[in-house]
């Protein structure tokens, strides 16, 4: 089963409306650090829960239902020409933003064409459904 800790958060530039963002936990306080230092961007809204993926999900559901938010996982490999090496990048998107994001994210890792001037794909693209469960708010006892 595929369980990734991950902060749900907004990412927005000043004055724009705030985007949804999944970051895996490991990785957040780096790209927290990035995207408010090299890009002017305000992260607010901080979530900690699970992204689950989809097959593991609909085999084995949490014992407490959760709401959930349907999330893609997308897997690229790629070559990275700077470092003349293959490399390999993750990120999370909502699937109801997917589709525009997915083309926006893919332009960032563009092909680079050949000594002998083709320019050939080198990137292998995986995608994989899963959920983001909301956390759980604790019970409150009415007194």
């Amino acid at each position: 089963m595929t369980r990734i800790k991950m902060v749900k958060c907004t990412l927005r530039s000043p004055g724009e409306a705030p985007a949804a963002r999944f970051v895996p936990l490991r990785e957040f306080r780096l790209w927290k650090y990035y995207m408010t230092h090299a890009h002017d961007k305000i992260v607010d809204g901080e979530e900690i829960s699970l992204w689950v993926d989809a097959e593991s999900y609909s085999e084995q559901p949490p014992a407490q239902a959760r709401p959930l938010e349907a999330v893609i996982r997308l897997g690229l490999q790629y070559w990275d020409q700077s470092m003349n090496t293959a490399a390999f990048s993750q990120r999370y998107f909502p699937l109801e933003d997917y589709d525009t994001i997915r083309d926006v994210f893919l332009q960032h890792y563009p092909d680079h064409p050949n000594p002998d001037g083709r320019t050939v794909a080198r990137k292998k693209v995986t995608e994989t459904r899963g959920y983001y469960l909301h956390p759980r708010i604790p019970e409150t006892r009415d007194s």
